[in-house]
């Protein structure tokens, strides 16, 4: 299937980029422009006058370097012609080797590549550093020694000059002394190619890494003067709008670079993950909804779709957009779509299809303190009251229970019947949150059914209710009409204290003036 894909890729390609060589592939590679590298180098794999193994070869470079490692691997494997005996061939081996994990392998076909070219070729000693060091490190000495090789034998040559201050910079998380050594090949470069904006790119990132925001900007706004249209230079510019709280001209200038990168899915990607970390769901959910049009099966953008829209508390949205989701064929669905689904399917009152998903996560992931808690929630609106009881205790053997948790807990026992549990549950409520008004209203409640009715056992749980809940009276007027007409009672059966009992009849009247069993209670009070 991979395979299908790219020869539409390529035939999709070719009507899209004409006249560009296999050195303007190899620019836009070293300018990190890997799309635009794979546009260029797909076109030129239809070309008759160019050599098949090279491009093939940088198509892996530029696959790998987008984080697509199975074709990154097709390709370099169509470098390995046994009748084609070359450096490059023995390098793209030795990649295909790291690929597999295979160090050993890797290293043998590198040193025959060097062997072959005599150890005078820049560019087998360049590409040995690469696979060493991007897009994963694998062997940052291996690859420094290699970069430093490379610009012996041309030192004049800017691509080796970035990619080992590139090194240099990460060896200076243990050698502070690189930095300096990063920044002087950036200089260097820049001085060779003045016109050269990834040399300041770099040198960008450089004060990046040491938190010097306002140098940073000022060094990628000096790469934009060389080239408005460089779509890295807006993604590195937004980046850093980011990190100082500038979250307009964030959004700015990752829109730009987005613009600048038609039909680039992770510059797409990208900006909508911007987005969602500034919590701009609704933005997020258009520009996603928008990429979805022109590639209506891209997991990512509907990932986007279904996590906003669940933000949003758009539940049927996002559940329309879940089942598109998993309707596409061999879908590797990960923990958070799963759960979001199952929250979604929650939200529109969907419970069986919620339980489902849940029961599916909690199978991969049964220690997920809040999943636990949704599934217990989601039981206990189906109405499974001793399966969320069941699931809250899992919950109480693995994690924190929550205030919300054991009132749900106590909910549950008193609807099954079970009092005593009940009862004890809602101790265990007000002493967890002394203050927490709903814990004596449903102990209250709770012990209705427990002892004689006569000896009024509800009547400290009420009295507390209304001490810490009165000032919000009217909005809770069934919860404390019943409350004062229970004071009411007590007071007028129990104490034959009259003015204490009209007193609390008359609230109840106050807030319900419908309240028949007040009315009744203070006629025969008169």
């Amino acid at each position: 299937m991979k395979n299908v894909i790219l020869v539409v890729v390529v035939l999709f390609m070719s009507a899209h980029v004409f006249g560009q060589t296999l050195q303007d592939a190899q620019r836009e590679l070293d300018n990190e422009n890997y799309f635009k590298a794979k546009q260029i180098l797909l076109k030129l794999l239809n070309d008759g006058s160019s050599n098949k193994n090279e491009v093939a070869y940088y198509l892996g470079n530029a696959y790998l370097k987008s984080d697509d490692a199975d074709s990154a691997k097709m390709f370099y494997q169509r470098v390995n012609d046994p009748d084609t005996k070359n450096a490059l061939n023995l390098v793209a081996k030795g990649r295909v080797a790291l690929l597999q994990k295979n160090s050993t392998e890797a290293k043998q076909n590198f040193d025959l590549a060097l062997k072959f070219t005599k150890f005078k070729n820049a560019n087998i000693y360049f590409e040995i550093g690469d696979a060493y060091f991007r897009p994963g490190i694998i062997d940052l000495d291996e690859a420094i020694k290699d970069f430093e090789a490379a610009l012996a034998i041309d030192n004049k040559n800017t691509s080796v000059m970035l990619e080992l201050g590139d090194a240099y910079l990460e060896k200076s998380a243990t050698d502070p002394t690189m930095g300096g050594k990063a920044m002087t090949e950036y200089q260097n470069a820049r001085g060779i190619n003045k016109n050269l904006s990834i040399a300041w790119i770099k040198e960008g990132r450089l004060d990046v890494r040491g938190q010097i925001y306002d140098a940073a900007i000022d060094v990628f706004n000096k790469a934009l003067q060389i080239d408005q249209n460089y779509p890295i230079v807006h993604e590195e510019l937004a980046e850093v709008y980011f990190y100082t709280k500038q979250f307009d001209k964030t959004i700015a200038e990752f829109k730009k670079y987005v613009d600048l990168s038609p039909g680039d899915t992770k510059a797409k990607t990208k900006y909508l993950e911007l987005l969602m970390r500034n919590k701009a769901y609704d933005k997020v959910v258009e520009e996603a909804n928008k990429a979805l049009k022109l590639d209506p099966n891209n997991v990512d953008f509907l990932r986007y779709v279904i996590y906003s829209d669940l933000e949003l508390k758009r539940f049927q949205e996002g559940s329309d957009a879940s089942k598109k989701f998993f309707a596409i064929p061999n879908v590797k669905a990960k923990p958070r779509d799963i759960t979001s689904a199952a929250k979604l399917a929650a939200g529109i009152g969907d419970t069986a299809t919620a339980m489902n998903y849940f029961k599916i996560a909690l199978s991969t992931d049964s220690n997920n303190c809040e999943m636990i808690t949704d599934y217990a929630k989601v039981l206990f609106n189906a109405r499974h009251y001793a399966d969320a009881i069941n699931e809250y205790a899992i919950k109480k053997s693995k994690c924190t229970m929550t205030v919300v948790d054991i009132y749900y807990v106590g909910r549950a026992y008193l609807i099954l019947d079970d009092s005593i549990n009940a009862d004890s549950t809602f101790a265990d409520l007000i002493a967890k949150a002394p203050t927490y008004a709903d814990g004596y209203y449903w102990r209250a409640r709770t012990n209705l059914k427990i002892g004689k009715p006569e000896d009024f056992g509800a009547l400290p749980y009420y009295l507390k209710y209304i001490e810490l809940q009165e000032s919000n009276a009217a909005k809770y007027k069934s919860n404390f009409t019943e409350a004062y007409d229970y004071a009411g009672a007590y007071y007028m059966i129990k104490e034959k204290d009259k003015a204490k009992a009209k007193e609390y009849f008359g609230k109840s009247l106050d807030l319900d003036p419908n309240d028949q069993d007040a009315a009744d209670f203070l006629k025969q009070l008169k």
